[in-house]
């Protein structure tokens, strides 16, 4: 008799434990067999006799099999399979694909496509059940099948080619279910089984293990289930999202193991495996609880496949360095040939190739054997050979002629750049490498029965290997169940809790296939289900994961935060009369405020120990100095709302000195920066952040690339003439030009758009010719091209040295663009700006523009040490190559005014980084930026509260001048 106290699984338990009991009853031996609906299930019965039976001392010959795992033992090696395999669901797609590739008929247009091959082949598993003529192996129906619709014809006529390939070497699994029931006739296997018992077996939808259960029936297998009901034990609950959904049931786990419940004991079921997979092993993790069953993260999600599958997608031809260079940032890309430098370094070194950038570090640190340009420059050597080595051996695997050479060169694609990249590696990493290994070199079997390989067909029949594995996460029996609905049913629980219960999610929309409507499948004698069949037996499913807790728990969200609109409770529940009032809980804020929405009111999780600290605490000031997360939180807010100049803000005084190396020149564009922003300079060159601007993006040259471009040929021109004593040519001019163009095109830029930017170009080039040819006519002629101070790696010209205000010293690194000299001995260093003049208006009448501009004050400096002998006789200029900037020149003599101008601002600044004041200030600039970056009317907005603080009173003035 049931007992009304206990779940109906556990009486269903105790109803099997006395028929086993009955059937050893003459002989401890006697064999019995107990068909369970799944592996965990079945581990929680022969526990359960194991406890029960024979007063605990266990039992002997009782045996646990699911259907499918009967069916594979009582096969073993009998003829009718001896010498195949079991069919893997990448070979049958293979199959399917040969298929397509000879005969696609109607799917002609779309035969190559990895979502066609994937739809026939979910068919075909269901077409297996469909018996055939034994003769003529057509399928039997009960009308001809020129009568079913033309698509479901062709999928019958492609399942058919299939198949007839598959049979010569595998087995289905409809072919095991047949020959094991075929067996079940045997004496010997009868006796083996002994009495059978089905233990909670849920309504099968399988038509193949259906017909097998019918034969267990038939040779006298027992049932015994059990249903849930919604009593006066169930408890209905509704949360606002699943997020505050999996947040409640964590919280109900926590006082269920406070109460003493032990946590094998508990069950969290969900419908759906997203989002709640995932949102209910965080929520578990956080508040501490051991748990076991599906892992959130498979094969498909690790780095490794995710990886493996873009590399393979490349076009070896025109390699997207973007997607090899996001595979790297995960840490999954090694080349075991060579060291490589770090992610963020060839990115960097990607969008900004050495040799393009001005402002170039030194290395760090006293004796340092080379300079970081040098590096750069082996580092670029490095990336450039290892993606050139990396896209051969992905082009080696695209190219190769049968899936035995596809195995091969996908597994040294493996070995050579997904290797470990330490001696200490992580498990999980070590086990997905060896797995896409193993599936590497099952692809060999593809030559039997599918197409020639094709770099498409390669990347999706892999996917398709990684997709069919799944994962497991934790150990049966060692702390709370989790699962879907289905792995509820069977299992021996104390509470249960079966959460997104919601219409939509319980159940699901379940749609017809459109390759086989459920109009053929009544026609095909294979017992296919229907919708109607497949929602019934959903409904089913519910209810018996409901059956196995003695307290269950139905929760269902109102909504969802992921989408529009709001959820209804599901209605396999909202017709029934529920005995205990439907709980609505209050939203996670809320439940912050006002205690947590269960029994205890405890707060389960760190952060929301803290808030619920923070908000009934009766001192909250001594709260926060006692808490250092919630003091470093509430700091940050208060000084950035009241602008205090503190370390949030930007004011790193407590590292003073540490943050400026006193031995390394540094260029005049790192103290514009500083007015500029001095936290994006912190950002950019303290930290090393960079940002990263992929050029290839563009459908046009961009400002810089086109500023760089004419540099390139003013370099070349004027290097020419000044050293290699070449006559001026417009001519030269123009071919040097031509050959730039040639190097710098790319194919991604619109066409139109670029004949129109190299015209312009041409033009301002025949205008800088005249320029130049008129000055020299007045004596000036050209001395150097991109003459370079300071650079620790050369032997050209030293830093140049400048004395501040504090006595202390500062050294100065550049490249000047041009250097001209006259007859006279003047001295002129220009540099050229491609765009606009505007913002450089104020050189007019102050040397720095108020503090903002360097470069031409500390060009004047070098240029005074190359004036022999040293006069004040020098002059630098700014010069607007460009019909944008009209040609215009902006400079001035670089006299000792000058040069006292210079050292009063730069020593404010100087002494600014080495005292680390790094207060966020809006860039003000069209280019992408760092404040673009973190938003500008947020960093706007803090600058306004910020600006008129103490301690940045002495750079004021500085930090208000625009560049």
């Amino acid at each position: 008799m049931s007992d009304p106290h206990r779940s109906a699984t556990s009486n269903a338990l105790a109803e099997l434990a006395r028929i086993v009991t009955e059937a050893q009853a003459n002989n401890p031996l006697a064999p019995v067999t107990i068909m369970v609906p799944s592996h965990v299930a079945g581990l929680d019965v022969t526990r359960y006799l194991g406890r029960t039976l024979n007063d605990g001392a266990g039992h002997a010959a009782v045996h646990a099999y699911t259907l499918k795992d009967l069916a594979t033992e009582l096969i073993g090696a009998d003829p009718a399979v001896r010498g195949r395999a079991p069919l893997p669901p990448t070979i049958r797609l293979g199959a399917i694909s040969k298929a397509l590739t000879e005969q696609p008929g109607i799917f002609a247009p779309v035969a190559d496509q990895p979502a066609t091959v994937r739809a026939i082949a979910r068919t075909a598993v269901v077409l297996d059940s469909v018996q055939r003529h034994p003769e003529t192996k057509h399928l039997e129906t009960q009308q001809p099948t020129d009568a079913f619709p033309q698509l479901t014809q062709e999928v019958l006529r492609l399942h058919a080619a299939a198949a007839d390939a598959l049979h010569t070497n595998w087995y289905t699994q409809h072919e095991s279910f047949t020959v094991a029931a075929e067996k079940l006739q045997e004496p010997a296997v009868k006796k083996r089984l002994g009495t059978v018992i089905g233990f909670m077996l849920r309504t099968e939808l399988q038509p193949d293990a259906l017909m097998f259960r019918n034969r267990l029936e038939a040779a006298g297998m027992q049932h015994i289930n059990a249903a849930g009901t919604v009593d006066e034990a169930t408890t209905v609950i509704t949360a606002s999202d699943a997020d505050d959904e999996t947040r409640a049931v964590a919280r109900l786990v926590v006082e269920q193991l406070d109460a003493g419940t032990p946590g094998h004991r508990i069950g969290v079921f969900y419908s759906v495996a997203q989002p709640y997979n995932a949102l209910l092993t965080q929520r578990l993790a956080e508040v501490g609880v051991t748990f076991a069953g599906p892992a959130p993260r498979t094969l498909t999600d690790s780095p490794f496949a995710r990886g493996l599958l873009q590399l393979l997608a490349l076009d070896t031809a025109d390699p997207d360095k973007r997607t090899i260079l996001n595979i790297l940032s995960e840490g999954t890309l090694v080349w075991r040939e060579h060291e490589l430098p770090s992610s963020a370094t060839c990115e960097r070194l990607h969008s900004n190739p050495p040799g393009e950038e001005e402002d170039d570090d030194g290395d760090t640190g006293a004796g340092a054997m080379q300079s970081r340009s040098t590096r750069d420059r082996e580092s670029f050597a490095l990336f450039d050979a290892f993606l050139t080595a990396l896209t051969s051996q992905v082009k080696s695997v695209q190219t190769a002629r049968s899936w035995a050479e596809v195995s091969t060169a996908l597994t040294t694609l493996i070995d050579l750049f997904l290797g470990p990249r330490t001696a200490q590696e992580p498990p999980e990493r070590a086990n997905a490498r060896d797995t896409l290994r193993q599936l590497g070199q099952d692809l060999t079997n593809l030559d039997r029965v599918g197409p020639l390989p094709r770099p498409t067909l390669v990347g999706s029949t892999l996917e398709d290997a990684i997709n069919s594995k799944g994962g497991w996460v934790g150990k049966i029996g060692a702390g709370v169940v989790i699962g879907r609905y289905q792995d509820a049913v069977g299992r021996d629980l104390d509470v249960v809790y079966l959460i997104g219960a919601a219409e939509g999610r319980a159940p699901t929309r379940i749609s017809e296939d459109p390759l086989l409507p459920d109009a053929v499948r009544a026609s095909l004698n294979g017992n296919l289900p229907t919708v109607e069949q497949r929602a019934q037996a959903r409904k089913e499913q519910f209810f018996a994961a409901l059956a196995s807790g003695t307290h269950k728990t139905i929760m269902s969200p109102r909504g969802d935060l992921r989408a529009a609109g709001s959820y209804e409770l599901t209605r396999w529940i909202s017709g029934a009369r529920i005995p205990t009032e439907k709980r609505d809980l209050p939203s996670f804020a809320h439940s912050l405020e006002h205690g947590a929405p269960t029994t205890n009111k405890v707060p389960v999780t760190e952060q929301e120990w803290r808030i619920r600290n923070l908000l009934t605490a009766s001192n909250r000031a001594e709260v926060i100095t006692e808490d250092p997360v919630l003091n470093r939180s509430v700091t940050l807010t208060r000084d950035r709302h009241d602008g205090v100049f503190s370390r949030f803000n930007g004011n790193l005084g407590a590292q003073a000195g540490s943050i400026m190396d006193p031995d390394r020149p540094l260029s005049p564009t790192r103290l514009e920066d500083w007015v500029t922003s001095p936290f994006s300079y912190f950002l950019k060159h303290v930290l090393k952040v960079s940002i990263f601007e992929d050029v290839g993006l563009e459908v046009q040259i961009s400002l810089i690339q086109r500023g760089n471009l004419v540099h390139k040929i003013l370099e070349d021109y004027v290097r020419e003439v000044a050293d290699d004593g070449r006559q001026p040519s417009s001519d030269r001019l123009l071919e040097l030009a031509e050959a730039a163009f040639t190097e710098f095109t790319n194919p991604a830029w619109l066409a139109h758009v670029w004949d129109r930017h190299r015209a312009r170009i041409r033009q301002d080039l025949h205008q800088v010719f005249d320029t130049d040819h008129a000055t020299a006519a007045d004596g000036w002629s050209y001395l150097a091209a991109e003459a370079s101070f300071g650079p620790e790696e050369t032997d050209t010209y030293p830093p140049v040295e400048l004395t501040l205000d504090d006595d202390s010293s500062i050294r100065f690194r550049g490249k000047v663009d041009r250097i001209d000299q006259h007859d006279d001995g003047r001295l002129k260093v220009i540099d050229y700006k491609t765009g606009g003049s505007s913002r450089y208006k104020k050189l007019k009448t102050h040397p720095t523009a108020e503090g903002s501009r360097f470069q031409l004050p500390v060009y004047g400096l070098f240029a005074r040490t190359l004036a022999s002998p040293a006069t004040s006789d020098v002059a630098a200029q700014y010069w607007f190559i460009s019909s944008a900037g009209g040609f215009a020149n902006i400079g001035y003599e670089v006299s000792d005014d000058v040069i006292t101008q210079l050292r009063e601002d730069a020593s404010l600044i100087i002494t600014a980084i080495r005292g680390g004041v790094f207060p966020m200030r809006p860039e003000s600039t069209s280019f992408t930026s760092f404040t673009n970056l973190m938003g500008v009317a947020s960093v706007g907005q803090n600058w306004i509260r910020l600006q008129n603080a103490p301690e940045l009173v002495p750079y004021a003035e500085l930090l208000k001048a625009e560049k």
